[in-house]
Protein backbone atom coordinates (compact mmCIF):
# COMPACT_ATOMS: atom_id res chain seq x y z
CA UNK A 1 0.00 0.00 0.00
CA UNK A 2 1.51 3.39 -0.99
CA UNK A 3 2.20 5.77 1.91
CA UNK A 4 -0.56 8.23 2.82
CA UNK A 5 1.75 11.23 3.18
CA UNK A 6 4.42 12.00 0.62
CA UNK A 7 7.63 13.86 1.41
CA UNK A 8 8.03 17.34 -0.03
CA UNK A 9 11.10 16.13 -1.94
CA UNK A 10 9.05 13.46 -3.66
CA UNK A 11 6.21 15.86 -4.47
CA UNK A 12 8.80 18.30 -5.83
CA UNK A 13 10.57 15.57 -7.81
CA UNK A 14 7.34 14.47 -9.46
CA UNK A 15 5.94 17.96 -9.95
CA UNK A 16 9.01 19.36 -11.73
CA UNK A 17 8.32 17.09 -14.69
CA UNK A 18 5.25 19.16 -15.45
CA UNK A 19 7.54 22.10 -16.23
CA UNK A 20 8.95 20.25 -19.24
CA UNK A 21 5.69 18.81 -20.50
CA UNK A 22 3.78 22.06 -20.11
CA UNK A 23 6.56 24.16 -21.63
CA UNK A 24 6.53 21.84 -24.63
CA UNK A 25 2.78 21.78 -25.27
CA UNK A 26 2.23 25.46 -24.48
CA UNK A 27 5.16 26.71 -26.53
CA UNK A 28 3.79 24.79 -29.49
CA UNK A 29 0.27 25.97 -28.66
CA UNK A 30 1.25 29.62 -28.32
CA UNK A 31 3.83 29.86 -31.08
CA UNK A 32 3.39 27.15 -33.71
CA UNK A 33 0.45 28.56 -35.66
CA UNK A 34 1.82 32.11 -35.45
CA UNK A 35 5.30 30.90 -36.48
CA UNK A 36 4.09 28.72 -39.35
CA UNK A 37 1.95 31.51 -40.82
CA UNK A 38 3.96 34.66 -40.07
CA UNK A 39 7.58 33.43 -40.15
CA UNK A 40 7.51 30.37 -42.43
CA UNK A 41 4.72 31.67 -44.69
CA UNK A 42 2.22 28.80 -44.71
CA UNK A 43 -1.49 29.59 -45.25
CA UNK A 44 -3.34 29.53 -41.86
CA UNK A 45 -5.65 26.69 -42.90
CA UNK A 46 -2.64 24.58 -43.96
CA UNK A 47 -0.78 25.33 -40.73
CA UNK A 48 -3.83 24.52 -38.60
CA UNK A 49 -4.43 21.31 -40.52
CA UNK A 50 -0.81 20.21 -40.03
CA UNK A 51 -1.08 20.66 -36.27
CA UNK A 52 -4.40 18.82 -36.21
CA UNK A 53 -3.37 15.85 -38.35
CA UNK A 54 -0.14 15.40 -36.42
CA UNK A 55 -2.34 14.88 -33.39
CA UNK A 56 -4.30 12.21 -35.24
CA UNK A 57 -1.09 10.19 -34.87
CA UNK A 58 -2.04 9.96 -31.19
CA UNK A 59 -5.02 7.76 -32.10
CA UNK A 60 -2.39 5.04 -32.51
CA UNK A 61 0.32 6.06 -30.07
CA UNK A 62 -1.76 7.02 -27.01
CA UNK A 63 -3.51 3.68 -26.39
CA UNK A 64 -0.31 1.80 -27.24
CA UNK A 65 1.67 3.94 -24.81
CA UNK A 66 -0.95 3.35 -22.13
CA UNK A 67 -0.69 -0.42 -22.50
CA UNK A 68 3.12 -0.32 -22.78
CA UNK A 69 3.28 1.77 -19.62
CA UNK A 70 1.07 -0.72 -17.77
CA UNK A 71 3.10 -3.70 -18.97
CA UNK A 72 6.64 -2.34 -18.57
CA UNK A 73 8.82 -4.21 -16.10
CA UNK A 74 11.96 -2.64 -14.73
CA UNK A 75 13.71 -2.00 -11.44
CA UNK A 76 12.56 1.62 -11.85
CA UNK A 77 8.90 0.67 -11.99
CA UNK A 78 6.50 0.71 -14.91
CA UNK A 79 6.43 4.45 -15.58
CA UNK A 80 9.78 6.10 -14.85
CA UNK A 81 11.86 4.63 -17.73
CA UNK A 82 9.61 6.39 -20.22
CA UNK A 83 10.27 9.75 -18.59
CA UNK A 84 13.94 9.39 -19.43
CA UNK A 85 13.26 8.40 -23.06
CA UNK A 86 10.96 11.39 -23.48
CA UNK A 87 13.61 13.68 -22.00
CA UNK A 88 15.77 12.84 -25.03
CA UNK A 89 13.14 12.93 -27.80
CA UNK A 90 11.04 15.96 -26.82
CA UNK A 91 13.71 18.70 -26.91
CA UNK A 92 15.02 17.42 -30.24
CA UNK A 93 11.53 17.61 -31.75
CA UNK A 94 11.04 21.13 -30.44
CA UNK A 95 14.31 22.38 -31.95
CA UNK A 96 13.47 20.77 -35.29
CA UNK A 97 10.03 22.42 -35.39
CA UNK A 98 11.52 25.90 -35.17
CA UNK A 99 14.25 25.32 -37.75
CA UNK A 100 11.98 25.02 -40.80
CA UNK A 101 12.82 26.40 -44.25
CA UNK A 102 10.83 29.54 -45.11
CA UNK A 103 8.16 29.41 -47.81
CA UNK A 104 4.84 27.73 -48.50
CA UNK A 105 6.25 24.91 -50.63
CA UNK A 106 6.18 21.18 -50.07
CA UNK A 107 9.57 21.16 -48.34
CA UNK A 108 8.31 23.40 -45.54
CA UNK A 109 5.06 21.45 -45.22
CA UNK A 110 6.90 18.12 -45.07
CA UNK A 111 9.42 19.17 -42.45
CA UNK A 112 6.72 20.82 -40.38
CA UNK A 113 4.73 17.57 -40.45
CA UNK A 114 7.74 15.47 -39.42
CA UNK A 115 8.62 17.82 -36.56
CA UNK A 116 5.03 17.88 -35.29
CA UNK A 117 4.80 14.07 -35.40
CA UNK A 118 8.03 13.74 -33.42
CA UNK A 119 6.80 16.35 -30.93
CA UNK A 120 3.54 14.42 -30.46
CA UNK A 121 5.43 11.17 -29.89
CA UNK A 122 7.79 12.67 -27.31
CA UNK A 123 4.96 14.29 -25.38
CA UNK A 124 2.99 11.02 -25.38
CA UNK A 125 5.98 9.07 -24.04
CA UNK A 126 6.28 11.51 -21.16
CA UNK A 127 2.76 12.54 -20.29
CA UNK A 128 0.95 9.21 -20.12
CA UNK A 129 3.36 7.44 -17.72
CA UNK A 130 3.78 10.69 -15.79
CA UNK A 131 0.05 11.14 -15.18
CA UNK A 132 -0.32 7.48 -14.23
CA UNK A 133 2.14 7.80 -11.34
CA UNK A 134 -0.02 9.65 -8.74
CA UNK A 135 -2.56 6.82 -8.54
CA UNK A 136 0.33 4.53 -7.53
CA UNK A 137 2.15 6.98 -5.28
CA UNK A 138 -0.72 7.60 -2.82
CA UNK A 139 -4.36 6.67 -2.35
CA UNK A 140 -5.20 9.45 0.08
CA UNK A 141 -7.96 11.73 -1.26
CA UNK A 142 -6.46 15.04 -0.08
CA UNK A 143 -2.81 14.00 -0.54
CA UNK A 144 -3.56 13.54 -4.23
CA UNK A 145 -4.74 17.15 -4.34
CA UNK A 146 -1.52 18.26 -2.62
CA UNK A 147 0.51 16.28 -5.14
CA UNK A 148 -1.46 17.74 -8.04
CA UNK A 149 -1.02 21.25 -6.65
CA UNK A 150 2.73 20.79 -7.09
CA UNK A 151 2.10 19.85 -10.70
CA UNK A 152 -0.09 22.91 -11.22
CA UNK A 153 2.66 25.15 -9.81
CA UNK A 154 5.24 23.78 -12.24
CA UNK A 155 2.66 23.76 -15.03
CA UNK A 156 2.18 27.48 -14.40
CA UNK A 157 5.92 27.95 -14.70
CA UNK A 158 5.78 25.91 -17.92
CA UNK A 159 3.08 28.20 -19.27
CA UNK A 160 5.34 31.10 -18.31
CA UNK A 161 8.26 29.52 -20.17
CA UNK A 162 6.27 28.51 -23.25
CA UNK A 163 3.85 31.42 -23.42
CA UNK A 164 5.90 34.30 -21.98
CA UNK A 165 9.61 33.52 -22.20
CA UNK A 166 9.20 32.07 -25.70
CA UNK A 167 7.57 35.17 -27.27
CA UNK A 168 9.91 37.43 -25.28
CA UNK A 169 12.98 35.69 -26.66
CA UNK A 170 11.61 35.78 -30.19
CA UNK A 171 11.02 39.53 -29.85
CA UNK A 172 14.43 40.08 -28.23
CA UNK A 173 16.23 38.12 -30.96
CA UNK A 174 14.61 40.12 -33.76
CA UNK A 175 11.30 38.41 -34.55
CA UNK A 176 12.49 36.62 -37.71
CA UNK A 177 12.98 32.91 -38.42
CA UNK A 178 16.47 33.01 -36.86
CA UNK A 179 14.91 34.39 -33.67
CA UNK A 180 12.54 31.42 -33.44
CA UNK A 181 15.47 29.07 -33.96
CA UNK A 182 17.49 30.70 -31.17
CA UNK A 183 14.48 30.61 -28.85
CA UNK A 184 14.00 26.89 -29.47
CA UNK A 185 17.41 26.00 -28.02
CA UNK A 186 16.66 27.80 -24.76
CA UNK A 187 13.25 26.19 -24.28
CA UNK A 188 14.56 22.78 -25.38
CA UNK A 189 17.04 22.89 -22.49
CA UNK A 190 14.19 23.59 -20.06
CA UNK A 191 12.06 20.80 -21.55
CA UNK A 192 14.73 18.10 -21.51
CA UNK A 193 16.23 19.16 -18.17
CA UNK A 194 12.98 19.14 -16.21
CA UNK A 195 11.80 15.83 -17.68
CA UNK A 196 15.12 14.23 -16.69
CA UNK A 197 14.90 15.85 -13.25
CA UNK A 198 11.52 14.21 -12.71
CA UNK A 199 12.97 10.82 -13.55
CA UNK A 200 15.73 11.20 -10.96
CA UNK A 201 13.51 12.99 -8.43
CA UNK A 202 10.99 10.14 -8.21
CA UNK A 203 13.45 7.35 -7.52
CA UNK A 204 11.78 6.73 -4.12
CA UNK A 205 8.19 6.86 -5.42
CA UNK A 206 5.96 3.88 -4.65
CA UNK A 207 4.80 1.91 -7.66
CA UNK A 208 2.63 -1.11 -8.30
CA UNK A 209 3.37 -4.16 -10.42
CA UNK A 210 1.11 -5.47 -13.11
CA UNK A 211 -1.25 -8.25 -12.10
CA UNK A 212 -1.83 -10.92 -14.76
CA UNK A 213 -5.39 -10.98 -16.09
CA UNK A 214 -7.32 -12.57 -18.90
CA UNK A 215 -8.67 -9.42 -20.56
CA UNK A 216 -7.60 -8.60 -24.11
CA UNK A 217 -6.52 -5.13 -25.25
CA UNK A 218 -10.00 -4.46 -26.68
CA UNK A 219 -11.74 -5.70 -23.53
CA UNK A 220 -9.55 -3.50 -21.32
CA UNK A 221 -10.54 -0.40 -23.25
CA UNK A 222 -14.22 -1.39 -23.24
CA UNK A 223 -14.12 -1.71 -19.46
CA UNK A 224 -12.34 1.64 -19.16
CA UNK A 225 -15.05 3.41 -21.16
CA UNK A 226 -17.68 1.82 -18.88
CA UNK A 227 -16.32 3.83 -15.93
CA UNK A 228 -19.04 6.49 -15.66
CA UNK A 229 -17.10 8.86 -13.40
CA UNK A 230 -14.13 8.78 -15.76
CA UNK A 231 -16.25 9.39 -18.84
CA UNK A 232 -17.99 12.38 -17.25
CA UNK A 233 -14.63 13.84 -16.21
CA UNK A 234 -13.15 13.17 -19.65
CA UNK A 235 -16.07 14.85 -21.45
CA UNK A 236 -16.00 17.92 -19.20
CA UNK A 237 -12.26 18.27 -19.50
CA UNK A 238 -12.38 17.91 -23.29
CA UNK A 239 -14.84 20.77 -23.62
CA UNK A 240 -12.82 23.02 -21.35
CA UNK A 241 -9.47 22.19 -22.94
CA UNK A 242 -10.78 22.82 -26.46
CA UNK A 243 -11.70 26.31 -25.32
CA UNK A 244 -8.29 26.74 -23.68
CA UNK A 245 -6.56 25.63 -26.89
CA UNK A 246 -8.52 28.22 -28.88
CA UNK A 247 -7.61 30.94 -26.39
CA UNK A 248 -3.96 29.96 -26.36
CA UNK A 249 -3.58 29.75 -30.14
CA UNK A 250 -5.30 33.13 -30.63
CA UNK A 251 -3.51 35.08 -27.86
CA UNK A 252 -0.65 36.40 -29.99
CA UNK A 253 -3.14 37.44 -32.66
CA UNK A 254 -5.34 39.08 -30.02
CA UNK A 255 -2.41 41.10 -28.73
CA UNK A 256 -0.84 42.05 -32.08
CA UNK A 257 -3.97 42.50 -34.22
CA UNK A 258 -6.80 43.60 -31.89
CA UNK A 259 -4.74 45.48 -29.30
CA UNK A 260 -2.01 46.56 -31.76
CA UNK A 261 0.85 45.69 -29.39
CA UNK A 262 4.02 43.68 -30.02
CA UNK A 263 4.80 40.11 -28.99
CA UNK A 264 6.43 41.26 -25.76
CA UNK A 265 3.00 42.38 -24.51
CA UNK A 266 1.83 38.78 -24.80
CA UNK A 267 4.75 37.78 -22.56
CA UNK A 268 3.61 40.29 -19.95
CA UNK A 269 0.07 38.91 -20.12
CA UNK A 270 1.24 35.32 -19.58
CA UNK A 271 3.51 36.46 -16.76
CA UNK A 272 0.59 38.08 -14.92
CA UNK A 273 -1.53 34.98 -15.54
CA UNK A 274 1.17 32.74 -14.09
CA UNK A 275 1.45 34.97 -11.04
CA UNK A 276 -2.30 34.63 -10.50
CA UNK A 277 -2.12 30.84 -10.67
CA UNK A 278 0.74 30.63 -8.18
CA UNK A 279 -0.74 33.10 -5.71
CA UNK A 280 -4.19 31.50 -5.72
CA UNK A 281 -3.10 27.86 -5.35
CA UNK A 282 -3.41 27.76 -1.50
CA UNK A 283 -6.95 29.16 -1.79
CA UNK A 284 -8.00 26.53 -4.32
CA UNK A 285 -6.52 23.77 -2.16
CA UNK A 286 -8.50 25.06 0.81
CA UNK A 287 -11.65 25.24 -1.30
CA UNK A 288 -11.12 21.68 -2.50
CA UNK A 289 -10.94 20.44 1.07
CA UNK A 290 -14.02 22.40 2.13
CA UNK A 291 -16.30 22.22 -0.93
CA UNK A 292 -14.92 19.16 -2.72
CA UNK A 293 -13.15 18.93 -6.04
CA UNK A 294 -16.19 19.06 -8.30
CA UNK A 295 -17.84 22.03 -6.58
CA UNK A 296 -14.56 23.93 -6.59
CA UNK A 297 -14.33 23.37 -10.36
CA UNK A 298 -17.88 24.71 -10.80
CA UNK A 299 -17.02 27.79 -8.74
CA UNK A 300 -13.96 28.44 -10.91
CA UNK A 301 -16.06 28.26 -14.10
CA UNK A 302 -18.50 30.84 -12.72
CA UNK A 303 -15.55 33.22 -12.29
CA UNK A 304 -13.84 32.24 -15.55
CA UNK A 305 -16.61 33.01 -18.05
CA UNK A 306 -17.06 36.77 -17.38
CA UNK A 307 -13.30 37.32 -17.32
CA UNK A 308 -12.99 35.75 -20.77
CA UNK A 309 -15.86 37.82 -22.15
CA UNK A 310 -14.14 40.98 -20.95
CA UNK A 311 -11.94 40.70 -24.07
CA UNK A 312 -14.84 42.32 -25.94
CA UNK A 313 -14.20 45.49 -23.93
CA UNK A 314 -10.54 45.53 -24.97
CA UNK A 315 -9.14 47.78 -27.66
CA UNK A 316 -6.09 49.71 -28.76
CA UNK A 317 -6.64 52.27 -26.00
CA UNK A 318 -6.80 49.78 -23.12
CA UNK A 319 -4.37 50.65 -20.35
CA UNK A 320 -1.75 48.32 -18.96
CA UNK A 321 -3.40 47.92 -15.51
CA UNK A 322 -6.65 46.58 -17.00
CA UNK A 323 -4.77 44.41 -19.49
CA UNK A 324 -2.58 42.81 -16.81
CA UNK A 325 -5.47 42.51 -14.34
CA UNK A 326 -7.33 40.41 -16.90
CA UNK A 327 -4.30 38.17 -17.20
CA UNK A 328 -4.08 37.88 -13.42
CA UNK A 329 -7.75 36.92 -13.17
CA UNK A 330 -7.48 34.30 -15.90
CA UNK A 331 -4.47 32.83 -14.10
CA UNK A 332 -6.29 32.68 -10.76
CA UNK A 333 -9.28 30.74 -12.08
CA UNK A 334 -7.20 28.59 -14.44
CA UNK A 335 -5.28 27.32 -11.42
CA UNK A 336 -8.52 26.16 -9.79
CA UNK A 337 -9.81 24.52 -12.97
CA UNK A 338 -6.55 22.70 -13.59
CA UNK A 339 -6.02 21.55 -10.01
CA UNK A 340 -9.48 20.11 -9.46
CA UNK A 341 -9.78 18.40 -12.86
CA UNK A 342 -6.40 16.71 -12.47
CA UNK A 343 -7.06 15.79 -8.83
CA UNK A 344 -10.25 13.98 -9.89
CA UNK A 345 -8.34 11.78 -12.37
CA UNK A 346 -6.64 9.51 -9.74
CA UNK A 347 -10.02 9.16 -7.99
CA UNK A 348 -11.62 7.82 -11.17
CA UNK A 349 -8.66 5.51 -11.85
CA UNK A 350 -8.72 4.08 -8.33
CA UNK A 351 -12.47 3.55 -8.59
CA UNK A 352 -11.77 1.30 -11.57
CA UNK A 353 -9.16 -0.62 -9.60
CA UNK A 354 -11.62 -1.06 -6.73
CA UNK A 355 -14.36 -2.37 -9.03
CA UNK A 356 -12.27 -4.59 -11.34
CA UNK A 357 -9.11 -5.41 -9.38
CA UNK A 358 -6.99 -4.38 -12.39
CA UNK A 359 -3.97 -2.05 -12.43
CA UNK A 360 -4.69 -0.07 -15.59
CA UNK A 361 -3.48 3.41 -14.77
CA UNK A 362 -1.80 3.69 -18.16
CA UNK A 363 -5.00 2.90 -20.07
CA UNK A 364 -6.89 5.67 -18.32
CA UNK A 365 -4.14 8.26 -18.54
CA UNK A 366 -3.72 7.41 -22.24
CA UNK A 367 -7.37 8.26 -22.81
CA UNK A 368 -7.02 11.42 -20.71
CA UNK A 369 -3.85 12.49 -22.51
CA UNK A 370 -5.39 11.77 -25.91
CA UNK A 371 -8.33 13.98 -24.98
CA UNK A 372 -6.01 16.85 -23.99
CA UNK A 373 -3.95 16.59 -27.16
CA UNK A 374 -7.03 16.30 -29.38
CA UNK A 375 -8.35 19.49 -27.79
CA UNK A 376 -5.02 21.24 -28.35
CA UNK A 377 -5.13 20.08 -31.98
CA UNK A 378 -8.71 21.22 -32.53
CA UNK A 379 -7.98 24.69 -31.17
CA UNK A 380 -5.43 25.70 -33.83
CA UNK A 381 -7.46 23.93 -36.53
CA UNK A 382 -10.66 25.81 -35.68
CA UNK A 383 -8.81 29.09 -35.29
CA UNK A 384 -6.88 28.59 -38.52
CA UNK A 385 -10.10 27.89 -40.42
CA UNK A 386 -11.77 30.92 -38.81
CA UNK A 387 -8.88 33.16 -39.91
CA UNK A 388 -8.97 31.69 -43.39
CA UNK A 389 -12.71 32.26 -43.71
CA UNK A 390 -12.25 35.82 -42.45
CA UNK A 391 -9.76 36.50 -45.23
CA UNK A 392 -6.61 36.69 -43.14
CA UNK A 393 -3.57 37.56 -45.25
CA UNK A 394 -0.16 37.03 -43.61
CA UNK A 395 1.42 39.51 -46.07
CA UNK A 396 -0.86 42.32 -44.85
CA UNK A 397 0.98 44.12 -42.06
CA UNK A 398 -2.12 45.96 -40.80
CA UNK A 399 -4.70 43.14 -40.49
CA UNK A 400 -7.33 45.88 -40.28
CA UNK A 401 -10.26 43.88 -41.62
CA UNK A 402 -13.15 43.73 -39.11
CA UNK A 403 -13.96 40.12 -40.02
CA UNK A 404 -10.44 39.10 -38.94
CA UNK A 405 -10.89 40.96 -35.67
CA UNK A 406 -14.21 39.18 -35.02
CA UNK A 407 -12.65 35.77 -35.80
CA UNK A 408 -9.95 36.48 -33.22
CA UNK A 409 -12.46 37.61 -30.58
CA UNK A 410 -14.57 34.51 -31.20
CA UNK A 411 -11.54 32.29 -30.58
CA UNK A 412 -10.16 34.24 -27.62
CA UNK A 413 -13.41 34.93 -25.75
CA UNK A 414 -16.74 33.55 -27.02
CA UNK A 415 -15.82 29.95 -27.80
CA UNK A 416 -13.68 29.37 -24.65
CA UNK A 417 -16.42 30.85 -22.44
CA UNK A 418 -19.13 28.66 -23.98
CA UNK A 419 -16.93 25.56 -23.84
CA UNK A 420 -16.13 26.08 -20.15
CA UNK A 421 -19.79 26.66 -19.26
CA UNK A 422 -20.73 23.43 -21.04
CA UNK A 423 -17.97 21.57 -19.18
CA UNK A 424 -19.48 22.70 -15.89
CA UNK A 425 -22.91 21.39 -16.93
CA UNK A 426 -21.40 18.02 -17.82
CA UNK A 427 -19.45 17.80 -14.56
CA UNK A 428 -22.69 18.16 -12.60
CA UNK A 429 -23.13 14.44 -13.36
CA UNK A 430 -19.82 13.55 -11.66
CA UNK A 431 -20.78 11.82 -8.40
CA UNK A 432 -17.49 10.29 -7.28
CA UNK A 433 -16.62 11.99 -3.98
CA UNK A 434 -14.78 11.14 -0.77
CA UNK A 435 -17.83 9.49 0.85
CA UNK A 436 -18.42 7.20 -2.12
CA UNK A 437 -14.75 6.17 -2.26
CA UNK A 438 -14.74 5.35 1.44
Amino acid sequence: MPPTQLSWRLRLGWGVGSLGGTTLINAVGFLALFYLTRAVGLPPATAGALIFFAKCFDIITDPLMGVLSDRTRSRWGRRRPWLLVAALISPCAFVLLFHLPAGSGMQSVTWAGVALLLYALGYTMFNIPYLAMPAEMTRDYHEQSRLMSMRVVFAALGILAGGSLGPFLVSRFGGDTAAYSAMSWVLAAIIGGSMAASFFGTRSAAFTTRKPHRFSFKEQWSLAWANKAFMVLLSAKFLHMTGVALAVSSLLFMVTVVLQRDEAAASAFVFSSTAGTLLAMPLWLASSRRLGKRNTYLLAVVLYVPILLSWFLAGTGEGWPVYLLRGLGIGVVTGGLTLTAQAMLPDAIQEDSRLTGLQREGVFTAAYSFMEKTAFALGPLIFGLALDQAGFDSSDADFADESVRQAILFSAATAPAVASALSALVLCFYTLDRQRRS
